[in-house]
């Protein structure tokens, strides 16, 4: 008994020193890919960053001409929601989900028909044409979540432009100077979302208003604190009201509307654990209690004799 319980502290230990060595070491390698990506993506010289700003960015433009020629729903406009500012995309994206639909064919038509010989042609061909319309639908979805992953990223990089954008202000740069810095700071970290802050410096250039400029960036990237600062903005212009105490306030109210986003998914979640709950506990404890029961009557009955 004593051997065992030593063999089983053992185990535990070895098993919790293992645990531990490989979380170390994941969270190391995390550590190091972001400073090897930091310090890859630092080496953007000024001129580069300048040339990212100015109207000959190809990304910008190709952007710019999407948004004006294109519904909402097409795909040259789901690619570049979905980060994809290249013209050679929508024909890239066209021959991935071609190739993908014509593996699967394959795959279905020779995989069914090695499984079940004696399956109809027809039926193998039906079930692979089926296949390969599936994955044409799962490509279209992949894309369509890979934007909303972007918009989530988005959502999660505008408290951090809010805040940048108020510290260049109290130091003494116009609001327009302080987009322009800002920007430029992104441009090196999160290229996609600073792209999409330059195309509202490009827009302030050609003689948008500022809240005009913000107003779009929030359609663009669908943030509707984005479209609450536009109107901020465009309220403080009305009404001479001073830039850094409106982005002040406004920092200050959206985190505190972001905690009340946190504290209502927090609340929320024992009501989605509930369904869980009773799916997967409620009848394993139905079979703890009745099943000792269970014993105890079968036990009883095969102790009766026939009278």
């Amino acid at each position: 008994m004593t051997e065992n319980l030593i063999l089983l502290a053992v185990f535990v230990a070895v098993l919790i020193v293992s645990f531990a060595v490989i979380l170390l070491t994941i969270r190391n390698r995390e550590i190091n890919r972001n400073l090897e990506k930091v310090s890859s993506t630092g080496k953007i010289t000024q001129d580069e960053l300048d040339k990212l700003l100015g109207s000959d960015n190809k990304q910008i433009r190709y952007y710019l001409e999407v948004v004006q020629n294109e519904s909402p729903n097409s795909l040259k406009m789901r690619l570049v929601r979905a980060g994809f500012f290249s013209r050679s995309a929508p024909a890239m994206f066209s021959l991935l989900r071609l190739l993908a639909m014509v593996l699967v064919f394959l795959a279905v038509q020779f995989g069914l028909g090695a499984v079940l010989p004696s399956a109809s042609n027809m039926a193998v061909f039906f079930f692979a044409l089926l296949a390969a319309g599936v994955t044409f639908i799962l490509c279209a979805a992949v894309l369509d979540r890979l934007g909303r992953n972007r918009t989530r990223e988005y959502r999660k990089l505008f408290p951090d432009f809010m805040d940048l954008l108020l510290v260049c202000v109290d130091a003494g740069l116009s609001i327009n100077a302080a987009i322009d810095r800002v920007t430029r700071e992104f441009l090196v970290t999160t290229p996609d979302f600073g792209v999409q802050l330059a195309i509202i410096n490009l827009e302030i250039r050609a003689g948008r208003s500022l809240h005009e400029a913000l107003l779009n960036f929030s359609e663009r990237i669908e943030v509707e604190e984005a479209r609450t600062l536009a109107v901020l903005f465009k309220q403080s212009a009305e009404l001479g009201a001073s830039v850094s105490k409106t982005l002040r306030s406004f920092s200050k109210e959206m985190r505190q509307m972001r905690l009340i986003r946190a504290e209502e998914k927090a609340n929320s979640l024992p009501i989605k654990m509930l369904f869980p709950m009773a799916l997967f506990m409620f009848p394993v404890n139905l079979v703890i209690v009745l099943l000792p029961i269970m014993l105890v009557i079968a036990k009883m009955l095969m102790s009766m004799s026939p009278v």
